[in-house]
């Protein structure tokens, strides 16, 4: 292929990555730089603050230039600052003590009625991992605007769509934000081959989703001009019956709910895996159940074994137990290096990214036509070195929008707290949330997590002992000492008797 340079400068672009170490992201880059076409011979600044996991990377990274003969130059930095000057690309892909936390959160979550699959994303995981990361990504895209200001920012960490609309509304970078459970051939390939057509037919099929990270909806699904997305939705509700209660938590009884949501809302979830966390449906606290049980809680354990799996493999290419010919047979490109590689060669490929609703590819301006222009939305964009471009979407379902309203509320509101420091404003995105049922529950579960996590939230978090409610308690409500109410609340009148006629 014929390989066209970025316009800023007649070379191969240089790509830093702050989280080197990253369970998902770190060894396919590794793989990108090497084996795709337009990066082979590029520079990979890698960047990580664990002295041990950002020498392997180097090491594997190195390794890996050398065995495919690509050119490219691998470094490695503690400090990401210094690895910035020059850089064309920096993707964000870092989490401190991911599963540590999340498993915290959702212990917290789960105490006060609040069930999530995830922990990352909504609910109070996603809120407070916000609070863990976002201060660190401000920060990080200030020194993008002090020393690389024509970088690209690629944000890789949950919550996607809350950290991409912080780096909107707070700092000056060119930044768009990804999630990986939309890549593109294969969404489309997916729905094809679930109704039982061949993927040659991959063209003719016009596939609109669009909606907040993680909240994503089919809104529209056609095939050679005739509308298949009842087919879609009746092939997810056929495969329901084989549903179990086994398995990943974000995988558990999804074709059932799938199907359920497209029934109610006339659109179909595409990341249900995520999505059923967003509702308040799956929860378990109505008192009419649902067929299906409660979500399945997120299993940290089972995480910090995949992280272990993870790291026993890099050691054994490494150490020589695998060769480095394995690597590049078993390992595969990413989103985001794809993504890069089309900016850089410009090949004509459409991606799924987290972008505001603005610039529409047919001149129409948003793309969601009944949101508003600071919608941070996930759509199909054309790309090129200018950045993503979103396709043309059209408009979401009433009952849908204020759904989406909401969230996106939730998220503008958690940044705004950090930002600004001010507690209430948390309590409010909490108070906001769709799966947390209660003032009281948003206020005790703030003061939890604060107690548990006292060693990375900062101070302005927690309530100090003493602090009078700001909205006084009636005095039937109050409490002795003994938890008696100290005044009782007048019984109502107990009801006359009608007599019955027959």
């Amino acid at each position: 292929m014929t390989v066209t340079f970025l316009p800023m400068r007649n070379k191969l672009p240089k790509i830093v990555i702050i989280g080197a170490g990253s369970l998902f992201f770190g060894r396919k880059a590794v793989w990108a730089v090497n084996n795709l076409p337009g990066l082979r011979g590029c520079t990979l600044t890698l960047v990580d603050n664990n002295p041990a996991h950002l020498d392997k990377m180097v090491r594997l990274g190195k390794m890996a230039a050398e065995s495919s003969g690509s050119g490219t130059i691998v470094e490695g930095f503690a400090n990401y600052r210094d690895a910035l000057p020059g850089a064309d690309f920096v993707i964000l892909s870092f989490s401190e003590r991911n599963a540590h936390y999340r498993r915290i959160d959702c212990r917290i979550g789960e105490k006060f009625g609040v069930r999530m699959c995830s922990g990352d994303t909504i609910g109070n995981g996603g809120v407070f991992r916000t609070v863990r990361e976002f201060p660190k990504i401000l920060e990080m895209c200030k020194a993008v605007e002090e020393i690389c200001p024509d970088a690209w920012v690629v944000n890789y960490v949950n919550p996607s769509a809350i950290m991409g609309i912080g780096v909107a509304k707070y700092s000056k970078v060119k930044a768009f934000a990804l999630c990986d459970s939309h890549h593109m051939p294969w969404k489309k390939e997916s729905y094809l081959k679930l109704i039982g057509e061949d993927v040659s037919k991959i063209n003719n099929f016009d596939m609109r989703i669009a909606g907040v990270n993680h909240f994503t909806w089919l809104l529209k699904a056609e095939l050679e001009g005739v509308d298949v997305l009842p087919r879609v939705r009746d092939a997810f509700a056929a495969a329901a019956v084989h549903d179990t209660d086994q398995g990943h938590s974000k995988a558990v009884f999804n074709n059932y709910i799938t199907a359920q949501l497209g029934d109610v809302f006339g659109a179909v979830p595409t990341c249900t895996g995520h999505t059923k966390e967003y509702v308040p449906y799956y929860q378990g606290r109505a008192e009419v159940k649902e067929a299906i049980p409660p979500l399945t809680v997120f299993d940290a354990d089972k995480r910090d074994g995949e992280t272990a799996k993870f790291w026993r493999e890099i050691d054994e290419w490494l150490d020589g137990t695998h060769t480095m010919e394995d690597f590049h047979k078993r390992e595969k490109t990413d989103h985001a290096t794809d993504i890069i590689h089309t900016m850089v060669v410009e090949d004509g490929r459409t991606y799924f990214i987290n972008r505001p609703n603005t610039e529409a590819t047919d001149g129409s301006g948003r793309p969601v036509t009944n949101l508003p222009e600071d919608a941070f939305l996930e759509m199909e964009c054309k790309l090129d070195r200018n950045g993503p471009k979103p396709l043309p979407v059209g408009a979401f379902p009433l009952g849908l929008r204020a759904q989406q309203y909401l969230i996106l509320d939730v998220h503008e509101l958690t940044i705004d707290a950090i930002v600004k420091q001010d507690r209430n404003l948390l309590v409010r995105a909490l108070a906001m949330d769709p799966i947390i049922n209660s003032i009281a529950t948003a206020e005790a579960i703030i003061e939890e997590t604060y107690r548990e996590e006292k060693e990375i939230l900062p101070a302005w978090v927690h309530k100090p002992e003493g602090t009078p409610p700001a909205t006084p308690v009636p005095d039937s409500m109050k409490m002795s000492e003994t938890g008696v109410a100290i005044k009782s609340v007048e019984p109502a009148p107990a009801p006359k008797l009608v007599p019955q006629l027959f």
